[in-house]
């Protein structure tokens, strides 16, 4: 490959990526706007009263091919989005899954911070390292 032509198909795939990052930013910004609308429906009813363990699951089943593509860091980067959102709308309404309020102990991995119903899904070995609070132990019969 001439060097005119490596140039040419880097600036083809920076392109690609600069199209690809506006996407993912507006669709961020999308996925933000219908969560408050779902959030305003579902009202206000105490602790974790936006979190629906059974819904995420199906959430999580129906995308489970495509999230388990994804590196765990990459998994991260969803829960994250997922948690702050649901947090902007009624704060301390859903687990922060990221302050590990749901870890007996926190752990130093990247998968410590991830929604335990999201690593079942996609890794049930790492989810068996898991040591869940009481309060989400659930969980692990889920």
């Amino acid at each position: 490959m001439s060097p005119s032509s490596r140039e040419s198909n880097l600036a083809q795939f920076r392109e690609s990526l600069l199209q690809l990052n506006t996407q993912l930013c507006m669709i961020v910004s999308e996925r933000r706007f219908v969560s408050q609308k779902i959030q305003d429906l579902k009202g206000d009813s105490g602790r974790f009263a936006r979190f629906d363990p059974e819904r995420e699951k199906v959430i999580f089943e129906q995308l489970k091919d495509h999230l388990s593509e994804l590196t765990i860091k990459e998994l991260l980067a969803f829960s994250i989005i997922m948690e702050d959102q649901a947090m902007a709308m009624a704060p301390g309404s859903y687990p922060s899954w990221s302050t590990y309020t749901h870890l007996i102990s926190p752990i130093k991995e990247p998968y410590g911070q991830i929604n335990p119903l999201l690593i079942k899904m996609t890794h049930p070995e790492i989810f068996s390292l898991l040591s869940l609070t009481s309060e989400f132990s659930f969980l692990k019969d889920f």
